[in-house]
């Protein structure tokens, strides 16, 4: 268990069951995330000092998370797009399929995240909340099932869209027990 399996379970569980609510922070997180992994990942190519490397992808990260958190729309639309696209990273379908049908996916839940803001954005959080929740915890027991993964996603997604629909009404669920 190390600390990013933790942090990564905080975050997942935050997304799947507080997505809408939060979405603002989550888009500045996911913005930062972005930016600093752009950063991780090209800046290499260009500068040969690590250190300076992480120190200007956390500025990038930094930008980036900013200016999702300030253009909300632009954010709402990486967010959803994001959010999608972690999901369909986790279909256990051929690497290349995967992430052509992720992008794909990604880019029109992020065009319909923009149009139809609420809805889009509680369905896409709880999906991909729950799959990182899956994923991670899974991962963290050495345990591999890709059919039970991702029925244990699709209840975990079902309950959060739920519980963050009706959070964000501030209305209980009166009918489910633990709500």
């Amino acid at each position: 268990m190390t600390i990013t399996n933790i942090i990564a379970l905080i975050v997942a569980i935050i997304t799947c069951f507080w997505g809408y609510k939060l979405n603002k922070g989550l888009i500045a997180i996911f913005g930062l995330i972005i930016g600093f992994a752009l950063g991780t990942e090209y800046l290499p190519n260009f500068i040969t000092n690590q250190t300076i490397v992480y120190i200007v992808s956390a500025v990038i990260g930094i930008a980036v998370g900013l200016i999702s958190y300030n253009l909300y729309l632009v954010g709402i639309f990486f967010l959803c797009a994001i959010a999608v696209f972690v999901l369909c990273e986790n279909l256990g379908l051929a690497e290349n399929l995967q992430t052509i049908i992720g992008l794909v996916a990604g880019i029109i839940s992020g065009i319909l995240g923009v149009k139809f803001t609420r809805p889009i954005m509680i369905i896409a959080t709880s999906l991909s909340g729950a799959s990182i929740l899956t994923d991670t915890a899974f991962q963290m027991l050495n345990f591999q099932n890709n059919t039970l993964s991702f029925v244990i996603s699709i209840v975990l997604a079902i309950l959060g869209m739920c519980w963050d629909y009706s959070y964000s009404n501030s209305v209980s669920l009166r009918w489910f027990p633990l709500f």
